[in-house]
């Protein structure tokens, strides 16, 4: 549990610098920054395409990563 808290402080880290260099407002769905989430994933894939990697497989890979890590709090 506290290794996904400080993972989850990373990624908002992450994503509150990619707000502020995007220069968006933020758009809250229930408390969550949705669009920008989608947006910044979105930014990643492409990214990493551009540096040869298959976007659906890194999606993959990161579903069967949260799957596992969400399985051990059960």
């Amino acid at each position: 549990m506290i290794v996904e808290v400080s993972r989850t402080k990373l990624a908002q880290t992450a994503l509150d610098a990619y707000i502020s260099a995007e220069g968006a407002e933020q758009r809250l769905e229930d408390s969550v920054h949705s669009c920008e989430i989608v947006d910044l994933i979105t930014d990643l894939l492409l990214l990493a395409h551009q540096r040869g990697c298959d976007p659906v497989s890194v999606v993959r890979r990161a579903e069967r990563h949260v799957l596992a890590e969400t399985a051990q709090q059960e």
